[in-house]
């Protein structure tokens, strides 16, 4: 195998592990009572939250309907799910009472803690020891020199 092959095949690789992390989040949300799209949605609402230094500026359910190419009225009906579900809640806006704010509760942020710490943290975990110790410090050495190379 050549160089350009090789490098093609650490792509695909690199794809390929983000599919099953992907797939372990979905057998996950199952297993805690979420549909597919909830998950999802609870999961986009933790990117916006984060993009925001203000956190009294939550997004509004058109904020995340835009984002994930959805309309209002559905991302609306998910919400709605989820605050039953005790995971997000609605504030109404302090200077436009017709805004509606959406925030993840605690348990909501609890949830996707936990889903994270399963899916990447112990899925990754559990995969990586099961390696030999050569392999792993040859993938340990691997990856270092990649983010070295990616940095600058």
């Amino acid at each position: 195998m050549n160089k350009q092959e090789k490098v093609e095949n650490i792509i695909k690789y690199r794809k390929e592990i983000n599919v099953l992390i992907h797939e372990r989040y979905h057998s996950l949300s199952k297993k805690y009572g979420l549909s597919l799209e909830q998950f999802h949605l609870l999961i986009e609402l933790e990117e916006l939250m984060l993009e925001v230094e203000d956190k009294l500026i939550a997004p509004t359910v058109g904020d995340i309907a835009k984002n994930i190419k959805n309309s209002p009225n559905t991302v609306s009906e998910r919400i709605t799910r989820l605050e039953n579900k005790g995971l997000v809640k609605r504030v109404r806006d302090g200077k436009d009472k017709r805004i509606s704010r959406v925030f993840l509760t605690d348990e909501g942020e609890k949830l996707i803690e936990k889903m994270d710490k399963e899916a990447n943290v112990k899925f990754l975990f559990d995969s990586l020891s099961k390696m030999g110790e050569e392999d792993l410090n040859n993938l340990f050495k691997g990856l270092s020199i990649l983010i070295d190379k990616m940095k600058g």
